[in-house]
């Protein structure tokens, strides 16, 4: 019997197709009985859709039903593409039930069907699919790619404008205060697990419908942990949990979980397979602070033994009568030389404590510790002044070497000659040997407080972070780095910190995934509860936001252009104002001083008055000695500290002006350079092994301009002439080595001059932070050299370091053209056998 019958009273509308039937059912409605299609036509007459007679085109309504269970013995070869992943997708995750699934039943009115006959086709329609339906069997059989051309409708037409709000940004008044804002808002701690939603039945097509079927709405992008409210206007199908049962396994998808040190002691109670992470430089060890106490209170022992000696005996020795001889120098010069070498000590512990202090914070269980940590400044901007950052025992200790700097010039003149039994004697001077003493018994007590602080601390170190590449193996797992969107990034302190406000609670540490299937337990830094597809999220949404850092064909053609479309910092002291302003005066003094010193009417070996009492006391305290030994001294005191950052800029950024050269720079001179992290003399030599010279010659001088104030402090002296008038006059020997040093002083600060432009970076470099942002390139992260390292030595091993150098890796610092021109990272340079990449760097000039 023909179904394509003109006869109204033969004609039924088709007959809904299902492929979740049996195989004897999977035929033509050309099978139904007469009185069937008319029941049929009927319930098409009277169905309140049904469109008119005088309809002139194919005017198809979609209507639902349900759909009995499938069939065990389905022929899958006569299933379409949404029934055959439905069908994989069950088996796939082994789910007990899945809900109903409805397919579409197809109504055509009357006057369609004669014209449906017309156009020919097979006799029988068996089988009836829709055209979309048609297309995926063909394209891709068993799989429905409907969602993905109903996504990217979406993508092409939605509006972007409510994508682009930002999260508003809550600034609090303390850790405290923020930590318990980000309690309430759900935003730290560990994320809930992920469920796949409840399925909602498929909304019924009209004539006004698009003829795809409706997928689940995109979720909205937001922080980690906040889970986005339903929208109840929109009725989301069900979708196939194919990407849901896969990412599962995916230990990058799966929430971390911090490991405690307990946790840690029951997983490997021996420490062989995961070591405790107590590692410490070895200046901030126990026998490190002894040595330093063991001085002071050398120090301190000889100074009482002075004055006491001094009160028995009535003096110490007598005076030769005159300053070329070698007790000068053992009264005038020795005693603060001594002391800048117990400066110089303490200082050096200070410079470690504040770069290790960020790292120590960011491994603490207390997420208020690790406040800001990943932002806090691993280098002291300057020690003329205290920097009061971490514990107070940090804090007392940083006081007391701030203290310290007074015991130079104290010591300067801490000697002097006293009138005592008809004859001239060197006595010591007892109220500036007592204020000595009490200034190195802080300093002892503070170093006993810092050594019972670090003994047995949970650093987060397995080995020390010193350089660039010490820090990679960090970042290799991280779930942090997909934060870190260079577009995004601002280069002030202040916004960048505003920036990555999701990273102000992350950890360093051992991590886990919440499932304890997969990933066992790395080493990195990450944020507890979040996923690594999390950060991605948020870096998502910020770029979206935020405006965008376009490179025109300019930018990216001609060499070294990339630089004019970044912020260019330089640190304060080596900018071109500050240290060419700084160069003129200490010139222009310097020259002052020369001229004043050798003009015949003030030359000043004739010497020149005191204008205060010179003659000692009962107490053996001179007004005119003390001044013009602690007054020189101090200002000595002042110029090496205003040198210490110029050389610390220099050991800092070495490294990165290195990675700008225009053919890179090998792993020992470039991520491996560690000066920032070196002790003073240990800086110097690794430089001049590497050929920096000139971060050798500042390093080594900025330990060297310590005579300055050792020498100012001991140049003067006051003596009487045959005249009986009292006047001061230098040691010619000594200001003469002095001269030599400022000649130096002024040399090194016009040597750091040129030659800055290689030192410009997008935002300063005394962060973690700020070092993992301009180390974010996806290759360098997920490079294999990182991957699971040991200690340093194993890094060094992976590197190439200590083989042939033509085996050692080369990296540098840039953008790729063409692939990756808005991110400036550290990347690695491929080998001659590699295919080469384009480069956009700055030559050296």
């Amino acid at each position: 019997m023909n179904i394509f019958n003109n006869s109204a009273d033969n004609v039924a509308a088709p007959r809904p197709w299902s492929s979740q039937v049996v195989d004897d059912n999977l035929s033509d409605f050309g099978r139904d009985s007469d009185s069937t299609m008319r029941d049929h036509l009927n319930q098409a007459h009277n169905s309140p859709s049904a469109t008119s007679p005088h309809s002139l085109s194919p005017q198809p309504t979609l209507g639902r039903r349900n759909i009995p269970p499938s069939s065990s013995v389905a022929s899958s070869p006569d299933l379409y593409g949404p029934d055959r992943s439905q069908i994989f997708t069950r088996l796939l995750s082994r789910r007990a039930t899945q809900p109903e699934r409805t397919s579409p039943r197809v109504r055509f009115d009357e006057p369609q069907l004669p014209m449906f006959a017309a156009m020919g086709g097979p006799a029988p329609m068996s089988g009836l699919k829709d055209e979309l339906a048609l297309a995926a069997g063909k394209v891709t059989p068993g799989v429905d790619d409907t969602p993905y051309i109903q996504y990217a409708l979406s993508a092409l037409t939605r509006d972007r404008s409510s994508g682009s709000q930002s999260q508003p940004h809550y600034s609090p008044q303390s850790a405290s205060a923020y930590f318990n804002h980000l309690r309430r808002t759900n935003t730290v701690g560990e994320a809930p697990s992920r469920h796949l939603s409840a399925p909602a039945p498929e909304p019924s097509y009209t004539h006004d419908d698009a003829p795809l079927r409706r997928t689940s709405p995109r979720p909205e992008t937001s922080l980690p942990g906040s889970v986005p409210a339903p929208n109840v206007d929109d009725s989301p199908a069900v979708s196939i949990p194919i990407a849901d049962t896969w990412v599962i396994k995916d230990p990058s998808n799966a929430h971390w979980v911090a490991v405690t040190d307990d946790m840690r002691q029951s997983l490997d109670p021996h420490g062989r397979t995961y070591p405790p992470l107590t590692y410490k430089p070895s200046i901030l060890r126990p026998f490190s602070m002894m040595i330093l106490m063991t001085l002071c209170l050398c120090m301190m022992a000889a100074l009482i033994f002075c004055v006491q000696y001094s009160t028995r005996q009535h003096g110490l020795t007598p005076y030769p009568g005159s300053i070329y001889t070698a007790q000068f120098f053992v009264f005038r010069i020795l005693p603060q030389l001594l002391g800048a070498v117990i400066l110089v000590y303490a200082q050096s512990i200070v410079n470690t404590s504040l770069r290790v202090l960020p790292f120590v914070s960011l491994a603490d269980e207390d997420p208020q510790h690790r406040y800001l940590a990943l932002f806090a400044n691993m280098y002291p901007e300057s020690l003329l002044y205290p920097q009061l950052v971490g514990p107070w025992q940090i804090m007392l200790f940083d006081i007391a070497t701030w203290l310290a700097l007074f015991t130079v010039p104290l010591l300067s003149a801490s000697f002097t000659c006293i009138y005592q039994s008809e004859s001239w004697v060197w006595a010591p001077v007892p109220i500036v040997i007592w204020t000595l003493v009490a200034l190195y018994s802080l300093l002892i007590l503070s170093t006993a407080l810092v050594m019972v602080f670090w003994f047995g601390k949970w650093t987060g170190f397995s080995w020390d972070v010193r350089s660039i590449g010490d820090l990679l193996p960090l970042l290799n797992r991280s779930n942090a780095i997909s934060s870190f969107d260079p577009q995004n990034l601002t280069g002030s302190r202040d916004y960048f910190q505003t920036d990555l406000r999701d990273r102000w609670f992350d950890r360093l540490g051992y991590w886990r995934s919440s499932d304890m299937i997969s990933g066992g337990i790395w080493y990195s830094i990450g944020a507890v509860g979040a996923r690594g597809n999390d950060a991605k999220l948020v870096a998502g949404m910020r770029r979206e936001s935020a405006p965008k850092v376009s490179m025109d064909s300019e930018a990216t053609a001609a060499p070294g252009n990339w630089r004019r479309v970044y912020e260019r910092y330089l640190p304060y002291c080596i900018r071109s104002l500050p240290l060419i302003m700084y160069t003129t005066l200490c010139t222009l003094l310097l020259v002052g001083l020369l001229v004043a010193s050798f003009l015949p009417q003030s030359r000043i070996d004739d010497g020149f008055r005191p204008l205060l009492a010179a003659r000692p006391g009962n107490n053996a305290f001179s007004a005119a000695n003390f001044l013009y030994a602690f007054l020189p001294s101090l200002i000595g005191m002042l110029f090496w500290m205003l040198f210490q950052p110029i050389d610390m800029a220099f050991r800092r950024l070495q490294p990165w002006a290195e990675l700008g050269q225009l053919d890179g720079a090998i792993a020992s001179k470039s991520i491996m350079a560690d000066y920032a992290a070196c002790l003073p003399l240990q800086a110097t030599w690794r430089a001049a092994r590497n050929g920096h010279w000139r971060v050798a010659l500042l390093s080594i001088m900025a330990q060297a301009f310590a005579a300055i104030p050792v020498l100012g402090g001991g140049v003067f002296m006051a003596l009487a002439r045959e005249d009986g008038q009292v006047r001061m006059y230098p040691s010619m020997p000594v200001f003469g080595v002095l001269v030599a040093f400022l000649i130096l002083y002024v040399g090194c600060l016009c040597l750091a001059i040129p030659r800055r432009a290689q030192f410009e970076l997008p935002r300063p470099v005394t962060s973690i932070a700020a070092i993992m942002s301009l180390c974010s390139a996806k290759e360098l992260t997920q490079d294999s050299a990182f991957r699971s390292v040991r200690s340093r030595q194993d890094l060094e091993g992976r590197l190439g370091i200590g083989r042939d150098p033509r085996e050692e890796t080369v990296w540098f610092y840039g953008v790729v053209a063409g692939r990756d021109e808005h991110r400036v990272s550290v990347r690695r340079m491929q080998r001659y056998t590699e295919k080469p990449r384009v480069r956009i760097v700055e030559a050296m000039v």
